[in-house]
Order: structure tokens, then sequence, then C-alpha cells
């Protein structure tokens, strides 16, 4: 019985009772950017990644090129990391177009996103550096929304608010979508409480001065924004800048991609614990281990909880948990006959049953991820969605 509570004390509080917890502290300290004007002076190079994309390459870089910031100001840097497809040739025609502008990074080694950028960025010299996918494009004022934040000598890290293209589609780009609406909630609440604990790489931005090389085999977005905090710097979230990107449309893709970013997100975190726990404050630790460890731990206290359920529905008297089961069965039911898209379409119930398919992959996937770090495995490369694209 001890079990049982303990184990869905624990998801309740990592899905409701932390995120109130967060809310609420971010609601009393109310710790913003403190800028009231905003300069195109600063120096700011968008960095942007890629592996193959000759599908969305010149959608990005021209989307890029028609922000509103001072041109002389900003560059783009492509940084190609070992593609065979047209994503090079299509990036020198630009570069051809616009001198000056756009500027191409090869990386031909396959040794991964984090590599390329560690390689790319060792004599790259500005104030800020943005990264955005190959994949994600900015709204017009993205770069003025960002260079305000640090006018702000104590930002060192700046997140933006990612807005998924195709929420409406049914499946797992619609509950990518609302996953992604409540995990910004967390994080715009941690970053008025002080600092949010880790960026998301699809817009992100860092003083120059505190970007540090990092091994291949760990996520660069999550160490590097996390790097900001280390080094005692706000690592902040801005919903005034906006990017867009499309969500893979099926489990089938997203519970791969789910798994490798586990994995690397666990390695991560064992690389940067040694630091954390030495420069952390004991509130700053207690989110990261609240919104991101004990999250990892999910599939764990899924399966005991499930389990203890089982047993106490058969030895123990009266019908608390025997009801409780049903109701737990019911869930996992609901989560796998929607996994193989074999959910009635039925409205409202059917939604409930995305959420359940969501929050059942997604854990799963962490726990294979996490395994498979504990085990030793460190991904470095991966194949992207092709519905992303």
């Amino acid at each position: 019985m001890t079990i049982f509570f303990i184990s869905i004390f624990v998801l309740a509080y990592i899905y409701f009772l932390f995120p109130l917890s967060i809310y609420i502290c971010g609601s009393v300290k109310k710790d913003s950017v403190q800028a009231n004007t905003t300069s195109t002076k600063r120096s700011i190079v968008i960095v942007v990644p890629a592996h193959n994309e000759e599908a969305v390459i010149s959608k990005k870089i021209e989307n890029h090129l028609s922000l509103d910031y001072e041109q002389s100001n900003y560059k783009i840097l492509v940084i190609s990391d070992t593609s065979s497809d047209r994503t090079v040739e299509i990036t020198k025609s630009y570069i051809d177009k616009n001198p000056g502008r756009i500027e191409l990074f090869e990386v031909n080694d396959g040794l991964g996103k984090t590599n390329a950028i560690n390689k790319a960025l060792a004599t790259v010299e500005s104030d800020i550096l943005v990264f955005s996918d190959a994949n994600v494009y900015l709204k017009n004022d993205a770069l003025l929304q960002i260079a305000k934040c640090y006018e702000d000598e104590m930002v060192g890290g700046v997140a933006g608010q990612l807005i998924y293209t195709n929420d409406d589609v049914e499946g797992a780009a619609q509950s990518n979508g609302l996953y992604w609406k409540y995990e910004e909630m967390i994080k715009k609440s941690e970053s008025m409480s002080g600092s949010m604990m880790g960026a998301d790489g699809s817009i992100f931005s860092i003083r120059r001065s505190l970007l540090r090389e990092l091994p291949v085999h760990v996520l660069d977005d999550f160490c590097s924004s996390m790097g900001v905090v280390n080094q005692g710097y706000k690592l902040k979230f801005d919903d005034s800048i906006t990017a867009y990107e499309k969500g893979a449309e099926t489990t089938a893709e997203e519970f791969p991609r789910k798994v490798r970013i586990s994995n690397r997100s666990y390695n991560s975190y064992k690389y940067l614990r040694p630091e954390c726990i030495k420069k952390l404050s004991l509130f700053n630790l207690w989110k990261l281990y609240s919104h991101k460890v004990l999250r990892w731990y999910s599939l764990f206290f899924m399966a005991s909880a499930l389990v203890s359920n089982f047993y106490l529905a058969i030895f123990e008297s009266g019908y608390f948990f025997s009801s409780i089961l049903i109701l737990h069965v019911l869930f996992y039911v609901m989560a796998a006959l929607s996994w193989v898209n074999k959910f009635p379409k039925i409205p409202v119930i059917s939604k409930v049953a995305l959420i359940a398919e969501y929050f059942t992959m997604a854990n799963i996937a962490a726990g294979v991820g996490i395994l498979q770090s504990i085990l030793g495995k460190k991904t470095v490369t991966w194949k992207k969605a092709n519905s992303t694209r």
C-alpha cells in the first residue's frame, strides 16, 4: 500500500504539484527581465545547424534575412553537419546573393550537432548567439525582443515561445502542441522565479562570452543554457520572442525522437551534475530535480503504481483499490488503442485518449533512453522526423 501511495504522490507532484508550486513562486517573485529600451547595436549571429535540410533551408534563410534588425549588426551562420544533399549548394547560392550577411561552415566527420557547433563557433565573435533549428522560423521582431532582454546585464541566456503550426492536426502533432504549452507554462513560471532550468534549441540565445565547448554526446541547448545559470547569470523565458515549427505528426516518428532526446538529456545531466550540485542554489536545485530529473523517472513510478494497484485489488478487501485499478487499466487501454490508431473517434473522449497516448509514449521513450544512458550508450546523431519538414 505504501508503494502505491508514494508512486501516485510522486506522479502527482511531478505533473501537478510542482507546476502549481513554481507558478505561485513566480507570481510572488515576479522576476521579469529589467529592460526599458531596445537597441539594435548589439552584434548577433544566428546559428543554424543543418544536416540534409534542402527541403527547408531556402525558407529558413529567407525568413532570417527579412528580420527587423540592423542588417550590419547580424548575420546568419549555417553549419552543415555532414550534409549529402543540396543544403550546402543552396546556402552558397544565398551567400552569393547576400555578401557579408550569410556564412557557411562545413563539418564532415559525422559526429553530430554538438560537435559541429563546437567547431563552427570556436572563432566566432559576437555579443549574442541565437540558436535556431533549420525547420524553425522567427517572427519579424524576434531579434529586437532578444536584444532588449540583454539590456539587463544579469541575463545570460534567453529562450522564446515556440508555436507548433500544425497543432490542430489530430495525432502526435496535436498532443505535442498541448504538451509544449504545458511545458512553456512551467518555464515561464521558473523564469519569473529567477531562472528556468534549461532551454530548447528551437529558439534560444546566449551571451557569446558564456558559451563553452561541450562533449559531443550531450545536448548543446540544455548544457549551454544550464551553463548560463551555473556561471551565475539568469536564464529567462520571454514569450514576446516567437518562433514557429511544424511538429511530428505520427507516434512512429515521435517515439524514437523522444528516446534519443532522453538518452542525450540524461547523459547531459550526468555531465552537468557535479557542477550543478556545486554551483546552483538550493532553490534552483529544487527546480532542476523537480522539473527534469524526477520527470525522467516517471516510467518507474507509473510501473510501480500499476503493479502495486494489482496487488492491492487482489489482496485488500473492499472496492476502493478495485475501482482504482479499473480506471488505471482503462487509461492504458485508451493509450494503447490510440497509439495503434484503433480508438473510436468520439468527441472529447478521443482527445483524452490522445493525451493518455502521448503521456504513456513519452514516458516509455524516456525510460528507454535513460536505461540506454545507464548502460553506457551515448547517442550522437539521429534521423529527423520527415513530417516536421
